[in-house]
């Protein structure tokens, strides 16, 4: 805790004030705060004091724990303490990651990590991992996310640090969960509740449980998340827990508002999640509790409040995309039944602009990667077919340096009269050798030949198939939003020339990725597959290494087969596509939210048979988890 050279009335007298406050510590932050400002202090105690106030005001009161952080800091670096202003920054880091401000958060986290490793200090740098990890986690950076997670893990088992192992596995699970991987994300929990229980760690048997409560939810199991949500929030409340107690709540109310329509219950736990969201200062939950709010009152068509709560949301935070958008339909749905025309147009505007905005840079970063990929794959087909017509021609010197060779010699042999039999049928043997390079020769040409054909032909397949994604984006777009008439015959027309376009390319569509697969290999085909579709989601974990072709192949099939099937006949909005590649086990999981299926009953399908049949021939397995309503999970696993 503190380690003291000489005992002075003043240090043994804060001494008993700071174990008298940490006694019972959530409870005494005020006490603790006098012992700061009444105490004449080393600068040991007085930076220790600053540390343990800015963390344990993290859950509970933002303002607080930015300022004694602050504060702490700046007396650090006055005293020049390198450890306890590396300690300082990882707060300050922290702080701003839980108020969502991630540009600001990483910032400090960085400072705080340049001085650990100057320190020496594994644990101070394996626990500034773990929260570099976690603001890659909420910003979808889910490889990076894991990177940093399993810097972090070695140095926590290696001290038996358990507490910061337990958090791990907290977010390894939250991890999953962002990529929609229910199974693996329920696995990870399930851990963290054994080993939270076993070390009475009330804080993470309640993560737990919010885990598995928001799961339940996912799935539409509406009793269990309440369950869930409803222990979580008890455990949060008792330990003082308040920001975490306030999304459990959340979580309540969202299960009362989707299940049961009881909009009076949906509301007061709402209301009550905004009051402890209100007290913290956290803005990002500020705005999602009114947002959840602003839902109830339009549906108990109390448009005054629904106008009100979405206003508020709006005001405190718009950092979140599908929040910000939610909000802005209520403002026009709202408005339109108040007759708040000026208000109503303003904001039909903001969320006509938002959405734009969000589909247009899909659509053309889709579009540049295309090209780029277009122009790349014309610059490597030239480079290719120099290459062959500069060892052609190589090999044709050759074989004219030795035919010219062998007709000098035959003169010689002839002149000297000492040609014999064998040696003609040497020389027989020599022109058939001679022969067969020849034909050798123009049989390489003719593949380059046909090779170039069929590559110019997969191109432009590449292309009707991108155009076709465009498509659909487009479609999918125009039924979200409401197009003026005038738009309405523009958007019509840009939907016939991608008809045409698409026409015209359709004769040269079939074998690009196959082709992608083999040349660059197996990560970098299905990367550039999913990229074709704005709702398929690519993560690659493991190692970039290649793979027999052979295996490369099939899982390439299965996995175009699986998203085709997902997007095409089940009505996913969302696929997620995962390629795991270890060091003896290649796994390919590919997971959708549309309408599932009875795997019992339906189990002929012409595509998934052609799939198992090709997993198998590699003695591969595959596993399919669906049923109706509930989305489908696909796993297959192929040793190498």
């Amino acid at each position: 805790m503190i380690t003291f050279r000489k005992r002075k009335p003043t240090t043994i007298l804060f001494l008993g004030l700071y174990l008298l406050c940490m006694n019972g510590f959530a409870q005494n932050l005020d006490s603790l705060e006098n012992v700061l400002n009444g105490s004449d202090l080393s600068s040991e105690e007085f930076l220790t004091v600053c540390d343990d106030l800015s963390w344990n005001y993290l859950d509970d009161n933002f303002e607080k724990s930015i300022k004694y952080a602050v504060r702490g800091i700046e007396r650090a670096k006055s005293d020049q303490n390198l450890l306890m202003e590396a300690r300082l920054y990882r707060n300050l880091g922290v702080a701003y990651y839980m108020n969502s401000q991630m540009d600001t958060a990483q910032l400090f986290l960085n400072k705080s990590l340049e001085k650990a490793i100057l320190l020496k200090d594994e644990q101070l740098e394996a626990a500034v991992y773990g929260a570099i990890g976690n603001v890659h986690n909420v910003s979808g950076n889910y490889q990076e996310a894991l990177t940093y997670y399993l810097k972090a893990l070695p140095v926590f088992e290696k001290h038996n640090n358990k507490e910061r192992i337990r958090s791990l596995l907290g977010n390894i699970a939250t991890l999953y969960y962002s990529l929609i991987n229910l199974s693996q994300a329920e696995r990870y929990y399930s851990e963290l509740e054994k080993e939270s229980i076993e070390a009475n760690d009330l804080y993470n048997i309640g993560r737990a449980y919010e885990g598995f409560s928001r799961i339940a939810l996912k799935r539409k199991d509406f009793k269990s998340s309440l369950e869930y949500s409803e222990k979580a929030a008890e455990i949060f409340h008792k330990g003082g827990y308040k920001a975490s107690e306030a999304i459990a709540i959340q979580g309540i109310a969202m299960v009362y508002y989707l299940d049961y329509n009881n909009y009076p219950k949906a509301k007061e736990y709402a209301l009550k999640a905004l009051n402890l969201t209100r007290e913290i200062g956290y803005d990002t939950q500020i705005a999602g509790s009114l947002n959840i709010l602003s839902n109830i009152y339009f549906n108990e068509k109390d448009y005054i409040n629904c106008l009100k709560s979405a206003r508020e949301a709006i005001e405190a935070d718009t950092t979140d995309a599908n929040v910000t958008s939610n909000l802005y339909a209520n403002m026009v749905r709202a408005g339109i039944f108040l007759n708040h025309h000026q208000e109503t147009l303003r904001y039909f505007d903001k969320y006509r602009k938002l959405i734009d905005t969000r589909s247009t840079a899909e659509f053309e970063q889709a579009m540049a990667e295309l090209e780029k990929k277009y122009q790349t794959e014309k610059k490597e087909l030239r480079i290719r077919t120099l290459e062959k017509e500069k060892k052609l021609n190589s090999i044709i010197f050759l074989v004219s340096t030795v035919g010219l060779f062998l007709f000098l010699l035959v003169l010689y042999l002839r002149n000297r009269t000492i040609k014999t039999n064998e040696e003609l049928n040497k020389q027989k043997i020599l022109q058939l050798e001679q022969e067969n390079q020849l034909i050798a020769a123009q049989a390489v040409l003719n593949g380059e030949t046909a090779e170039r054909t069929r590559l110019a032909r997969d191109l432009h397949d590449g292309l009707g198939g991108m155009l076709s994604a465009v498509k659909l984006n487009l479609f999918d777009m125009k039924q979200d939003v409401i197009i003026e008439e005038e738009d309405v015959l523009r958007f019509n027309r840009v939907m016939e020339m991608l008809d045409n376009s698409i026409g015209e390319l359709r004769r040269v569509a079939h074998n690009m990725m196959p082709e992608a697969l083999s040349r660059y290999g197996l990560k970098t085909a299905l990367s550039d597959f999913c990229k074709n579709f704005r709702n398929v989601k690519f993560h690659y974990f493991g190692a970039e290494q290649r793979v027999e072709k052979k295996l490369e192949t099939v899982i390439y099939r299965a996995a175009n087969e699986l998203i085709n099937n997902a997007l095409r006949h089940a009505g996913a909005s969302v696929v997620n596509v995962q390629l795991v590649c270890g060091t003896d086990l290649i796994s390919l999981n590919v997971q959708d939210d549309g309408k599932g299926f009875d795997t019992a009953a339906e189990t002929s399908g012409t595509g998934l048979n052609n799939i198992r049949t090709r997993v198998a021939a590699v003695n591969g397995t595959m596993n399919i988890h669906s049923s109706p309503g509930e989305g489908t999970e696909v796993d297959v696993e192929i040793k190498i």
